[in-house]
């Protein structure tokens, strides 16, 4: 069972490295591991390419049995153990940077105290991971923006709870940050940190113009520790003002933070009938309402 979810990991990522440094292994000994089930189906699981990996018509069919059958089996586990007393209720949960990071350790704090018999799993991931899981019943909730891939995909209502915008961010110590009002031609001097967006992202009409990235990092952590003391500058959520500000990151004054989004919690139908689940949303709505997030239009 093991090398199966090992290998929907890999399926899940597109990336032997990236499930590797997910799964807290060695890149060698997973490819050994995807070897071995290839070799146990006598057939090759994956299609090797420049950017990663993709699945073969023989492991499109594993995956698409894999994913129903390992959700159901941890289920059953977990039933049997807490018939046994020997373990917890479990709720799994998916975020991307903004929850993962500002929000959701408070909620789960909160939760905890009230739910000792409650264990809480929170995973931040990229959108594609959490709609994988979302579709494989692997999540209980997920966390963040709606996108309309997941409408085709999956039945899930979406509850908004806060809005975010696109804030500029820089060192405490920055050049621009002596200016009361940055303006583009000032920003687009200086290099910039990608957090793992895409390299438009940006408040107004900073989005729709080309900018030298000095590096592109793949956690909003790596990106924030770079940030810190270097003349970079960095687009990022507005949610982040706070935690930032713990760090020496202070955002720009630039006048126009762009749209606002809403974000908030999606939710499968099969989640609500658990009341850990609704317990957890609940408290989530409470812990928000006290938090101070930027407030956005």
């Amino acid at each position: 069972m093991r090398e199966l979810r090992q290998f929907v990991e890999v399926a899940s990522r597109h990336s032997i490295s990236a499930a590797a440094k997910h799964l807290n292994i060695s890149q060698p000994a997973l490819s050994r591991a995807i070897q071995k089930l290839e070799d146990s189906y006598g057939v090759p699981l994956f299609v090797r390419n420049g950017a990663g990996v993709s699945l073969s018509p023989y492991g499109s069919a594993l995956y698409s049995r894999a994913v129903r059958v390992l959700p159901a089996l941890d289920e059953a586990r977990e039933e049997i153990e807490q018939l046994q007393g020997r373990a917890k209720a479990a709720i799994r949960i998916a975020s991307g940077d903004l929850w993962g990071l500002t929000i959701l350790p408070e909620v789960t704090r909160e939760f905890a105290l009230t739910h000792p018999q409650v264990v809480v799993h929170v995973e931040i991931a990229d959108e594609g991971v959490r709609l994988e899981g979302l579709r494989n019943g692997i999540y209980d909730l997920v966390f963040g923006t709606f996108s309309t891939r997941y409408s085709p995909l999956v039945k899930v209502e979406f509850q908004p709870l806060v809005r975010q915008a696109t804030f500029i961010y820089s060192d405490q110590d920055h050049p621009l940050r002596q200016h009361e009002l940055v303006s583009l031609e000032e920003m687009l001097a200086h290099r910039w940190i990608s957090p793992g967006y895409e390299d438009d992202a940006g408040p107004g009409s900073l989005g729709r113009q080309s900018r030298d990235f000095a590096a592109r990092v793949d956690t909003m952590m790596n990106a924030l520790l770079l940030l810190r003391r270097s003349p970079f500058l960095m687009s990022a959520s507005s949610g982040f003002q706070s935690l930032f500000r713990t760090f020496g990151i202070e955002a720009l004054n630039i006048g126009d933070a762009g749209r606002a989004d809403d974000s908030g919690v999606i939710i499968p139908s099969r989640s609500l009938e658990r009341p850990a689940v609704r317990d957890f949303l609940q408290v989530a709505k409470q812990t928000v309402s006290k938090l101070r997030l930027p407030v956005v239009e």
